[in-house]
């Protein structure tokens, strides 16, 4: 058997020019019995922390480089043989890593767009520092080129150079062979030019893809990078697909003539192979006061903090706090991760003190230190949470503390974070774009060469949860989906993450390189979060929550309006009014509780006390519905026996739970209890058991938990069911921490809304986007509790929804009622920065007195005048729309002419608009109208035919056959519904929730897919443990779409 090693490969990160992950290109280098393995994506080290985790598990020396694009006049999208020169670089060990990164950053900047670098070849030579590998490259290498414009001559200039400035020893002269016409000629003259000059050959195979399987996908993404089909970009491709792996064995023969270059390239992968945990990044240090080291300035603020949170730490009755915080504070000394705490602290720190509403979740919320540092807003101790759940004394990584910042302003946390530690030590993670099924099919269709509209019908036809089975795929052709599986999952290219941000102690560059985002000045590390973490590198996730920057809103308000600061951390927790909102399932715009699923569980659940809250946030996810806790859960709640059911050792752990477990927290408990774990154990046994699982690690934790419940006398059938227990829920299990976090928010929101109503629906109208409904189901909601919604306009409304006293003789502040006006940036189209312009010219200098007078004072052209005009927000200037439209039209804006000042035209005499006309106008201009919902229009006719307005439903009984009909605002398919279908249904009067089997959906779905609105005929069904006010589910039989006269909101689909 030959040794070979491959060093000349791309992965699917050479975006649209490799078809395979790094794991299978592993695999396969493993399968083959290669001696070590190189991968070189184009202009990048995407794949190295990927490939660096699957080579160490499979035991394969890894060398990591790039193939650098030199002189390229543009980027290599939109071309099938993109012009420039290709140059193969290996690090020979982590400082050449280091300059290589450096170089490839340097050069993705100076490029100032993505995808075209700028390298200057000296410069390149400086970074390398004798450090790197050289290959002299493919077809479009230095070499390859200079022996077809120049012949053997030129070739050996080029290739001298390349020796001066990398250094002898340090460069190799490629050799591939893909059988093509003029191979074995080109290398017979590469070989005599490296002789001459007294360099090796090395023999590679410029590998695109695993094996020959993968052929037909590596072209297919040739043909999508060069915007062609297959046929097109043919002659660009090799003709045999010979440019996968191949074992030592395939190389010997195919160089026979040169056996030397299969043995350099075992030589070179053995000189430059190291394990990237070599580059060890560290954390930036973080300024202490005089006097202090890390851990002590850590435990001064763990105190300080302690003390207001907790109290006196010489009272006997906080003594287990206490210890809590001292053990939590040596562990984190012992792990090294004191550091980390000090920033995230930090950070919080800088929200505080800036107003920034913020709250740390996840498995954060179990550590008391989090919690006296205010980086958390739950109480472990209070709650009973285990810390080994965030952080063990035997973890292997840095703890994971996201938190959340109202999503308006975490754009001024991350430029603090770069401030603070510099630009070049601070940078946002990225997000790899994938191919999901949509896309999949409609660049699949393409290059197969179907036509551009053909292939975006067939992409459309598939909902966001589709997989690509035929039953879902209906009549796109068995090709397309074929090779539409095959680019299912693969990187398209890269996005930023929306909240991780990366820290080093040395200029991040030198352990991933930076490249320039598609957004506007901003840039993005190579990695995603999960590459970072596996390669050393901490990440600190600061994630925009819209539902903070409305809460702030709703807080904001409540002050100007009523006089009264609303301090969230102190709302009372008993509030019975609350409770009985919730009850009701009154939670249109809630925090994570107004989704269809959680509106039909709260009034099953009815909670009364926050535990409820935690346990509702946790019940609706996948896990408990697939494991089957929910139904037992809501009946024990609600008085059903169980206690016989739970093992006594048990039941301090799950009594709280009804016997039910439900969070990940009681999984470990049970262990510690039941089988005498530590902490530790029993976070690793949760690891093991997770979705992940090892055999061979579950085995020996198997054998260890039997041993222990063996020893606290649980043995046979007792211990048996424990283990299933364990086993039932280990896959689903909620971290509790996590749901009391946003129990917290739910309990925020639910108050405001019961308690200042217009204050709560204006705040989420100020922040959108965000939440579960459209604006225009938000203002429904708003007026079905009776709150008046004014349209916007531009002598009354601010930028954002706003405040104004229902008595409109009143002047706030007040302790009256508040109705709610919306925003100018509600105007479609309109824009932030117009709307602020208005409502600041307004503000400054008085009401604006004509059409001309604002375009003049605000900057206004005649589109956004325009915009105003058909939103109805020139209403004070102008009472009728269509005279309004017609004076912004007759705006002036010749070059040098001051907007509002030309000669006014006399208006026509035009007709008023008809009410279907105004809310046309109100949903072009708006999308929403605050005049008549749409089903209005269609109430006359839908009551001649018996069709029931949702607010009736409550009172139906239950098997009982109506008919209902409303705006479909969402449709959704979730995992757990085993193919069924779920609709919202919007009239005047509420929404009704809709359930459509798989084999109805399919029967009717050209309809139910594509119809804003619809008349639906089905069963009521009705719980037995609901609240009687409980809004049923309707078991749909058939679906009718309904024409409206008025448009509606688009709806929200498949979430």
């Amino acid at each position: 058997m030959t040794d070979y090693a491959e060093l000349h490969c791309h992965s699917h990160y050479s975006f649209a020019d490799g078809a395979d992950s790094p794991a299978a290109l592993t695999a396969e280098a493993v399968r083959l019995g290669l001696r070590g393995l190189a991968i070189t994506d184009h202009d990048g080290l995407y794949a190295v922390s990927q490939f660096a985790t699957a080579a160490r598990a499979a035991g394969l020396p890894t060398v990591f480089g790039a193939e650098l694009g030199l002189d390229m006049p543009r980027a290599r999208r939109g071309q099938a043989d993109p012009a420039g020169t290709h140059l193969v670089v290996l690090a020979r060990d982590p400082g050449g890593y280091r300059g290589l990164s450096r170089a490839i950053t340097e050069a993705k900047l100076a490029g100032g767009e993505k995808d075209l670098p700028r390298y200057g070849i000296e410069s390149l030579a400086a970074h390398a520092g004798g450090r790197w590998q050289v290959l002299t490259g493919c077809r479009k290498g230095p070499l390859h080129s200079a022996l077809a414009a120049g012949g053997p001559a030129a070739a050996e200039r080029e290739l001298r150079t390349l020796v001066d400035l990398f250094g002898p020893g340090r460069v190799s002269v490629e050799l591939t062979c893909h059988d093509l016409p003029g191979d074995v000629e080109r290398m017979e003259a590469l070989a005599a030019v490296a002789r001459r000059c007294g360099v090796p050959v090395v023999a590679t195979n410029n590998v695109h893809f695993a094996s020959p399987a993968r052929a037909k996908a590596a072209a297919a993404l040739a043909a999508i990078r060069a915007r062609s089909t297959l046929d097109q970009a043919d002659p660009y491709l090799p003709a045999n697909a010979g440019a996968h792996l191949r074992s030592g064995g395939e190389m010997a023969l195919r160089f026979a003539d040169f056996p030397a270059a299969v043995e350099e390239s075992v030589r070179i992968a053995a000189e430059c192979a190291f394990d990237l945990e070599l580059l060890k990044p560290r954390l930036p240090r973080f300024p202490v006061p005089e006097g202090h080291d890390d851990l002590s300035a850590l435990a001064a603020l763990v105190v300080a903090g302690a003390r207001d949170r907790y109290g006196d730490p010489y009272d006997p009755a906080l003594r287990a706090a206490w210890a809590q915080l001292d053990k939590e504070v040596r562990v984190i000394g012992g792990l090294g991760f004191e550091g980390y705490f000090l920033i995230v602290a930090d950070i919080v720190r800088f929200c505080r003190e800036r107003d920034i509403l913020c709250q740390g979740r996840g498995s954060a919320a179990n550590s008391a230190v989090c919690y006296a540092l205010g980086i958390t807003n739950v109480d472990p101790i209070d709650f009973g949470l285990l810390f080994e759940r965030f952080l063990s004394a035997d973890r292997d990584g840095p703890p994971d503390i996201d938190v959340d910042i109202e999503s308006g302003r975490r754009e001024e946390v991350i430029q603090y974070v770069y401030e603070r530690y510099g630009r070049d030590r601070a940078a946002l993670v990225a997000n790899v774009v994938t191919y999901r099924p949509r896309s999949a099919v409609r660049d699949a269709a393409k290059a197969l060469g179907y036509g551009h509209d053909q292939a975006v019908a067939w992409s459309k036809r598939l909902h966001r949860w589709s997989g690509l089975d035929p039953e879902e795929a209906g009549d796109i052709p068995v090709d397309v989906q074929a090779l539409a599986s095959e680019l299912r999952d693969m990187p398209q290219h890269l996005g930023i993450h929306p909240g991780g941000m990366v820290l080093t102690e040395e200029p991040v560059s030198q352990i991933v390189p930076v490249e320039p985002a598609r957004m506007q000045d901003r840039t993005v590390l190579q990695w995603d979060k999960e590459d970072c973490a596996d390669a050393g590198l901490v990440k600190f996730d600061l994630l925009g929550l819209g539902m903070l920057e409305a809460l702030h809103r709703m807080v904001d308000l409540v002050a100007q309006f009523h006089g009264v600061r609303v301090d969230l951390a102190r709302l009372p927790p008993d509030d019975a009014a609350v409770f009985a909102m919730l009850q009701r399932a009154d939670t249109v715009g809630v925090f994570q509780v107004e989704s269809r699923a959680q509106m039909a569980t709260l009034p099953r659940l009815r909670p009364r006390t926050f535990r409820d809250l935690v346990a509702e946030v946790a019940l609706i996810r996948p896990g408990p519905i697939q494991g089957g806790a929910v139904h037992p859960y809501l009946r024990r709640r609600n008085g059903e026996a169980w206690e016989h059911l739970v093992h006594p050792d048990l039941m301090p752990v799950l009594a709280k739970t009804f016997g039910v477990p439900l969070f990940q927290e009681q999984l470990m408990q049970i262990a510690i209890i039941a089988a005498g774990f530590d902490g530790g154990e029993a976070d690793r046994l949760r690891r093991a058991m997770g979705a992940k699982r090892s055999a061979e690690r579950m085995e020996e934790l198997r054998a260890r938990l039997y041993e222990g419940m063996g020893r606290k006398g649980i043995v046979g059938e007792q211990a048996d069911q424990i283990y299933n227990q364990l086993k039932s829920f280990a896959d689903f299990g909620f971290p509790e921490s996590h749901a009391a976090s946003f129990a917290h928010l739910v309990w925020s929101s639910s108050w405001l809304k019961c308690h200042y109503p217009a204050a709560f629906y204006a705040g989420l109208l100020a922040s959108q986007p965000m939440g579960f409904y459209s604006p225009a189901s938000l203002v429904a909601d708003a007026q079905r509790h009776g709150i008046a919604v004014l349209a916007p306009d531009v002598n009354a409304s601010g930028e954002v929804a706003s405040l104004i006293a229902a008595d409109r003789a009143c002047e706030p502040p007040l302790h009256g009622v508040a109705d709610l006006r919306l925003g100018l940036d509600n105007v479609k189209g309109l824009g932030s920065a117009p709307a602020g312009r208005i409502a600041a010219a307004r503000d400054a200098d008085g009401p604006f007195t004509s059409l001309a007078d604002l375009a003049r004072r605000a900057g206004l052209g005649r589109g956004a005048l325009e915009r105003l005009a058909v939103a109805g927000a020139l209403e004070s200037l102008e009472p009728d729309r269509r005279r309004a439209l017609w004076a912004a039209g007759t705006v002036d804006e010749r070059p040098g002419t001051i907007a509002g000042t030309g000669p006014a035209a006399p208006p026509p005499t035009l007709p008023g608009m008809s009410a279907t006309e105004l809310a046309r106008a109100d949903y072009t201009g708006l999308g929403l109208s605050v005049e008549m919902h749409p089903m209005e229009f269609a109430r006359a006719a839908l009551d001649a035919d018996g069709v029931l307005p949702a607010k009736r439903l409550p009172h139906m009984k239950d098997g009982k056959r109506v008919e209902i009909a409303g705006i479909v605002t969402h449709r959704q398919r979730p995992s757990t519904a085993k193919g069924a279908t779920f609709l919202s249904l919007e009239d005047e009067t509420g929404i009704a929730n809709v359930v459509c089997s798989q084999g109805l959906w399919k029967r009717w779905q050209s309809v139910a897919t594509v119809a804003k609105a619809l008349r639906v005929k089905g069963t009521v069904e009705k719980a037995v443990d609901a609240h009687a006010s409980t809004m049923p589910m309707i078991v749909a039989y058939k679906l009718v779409e309904l024409d409206l006269s008025s448009p509606a909101a688009p709806s929200r689909d498949f979430r």
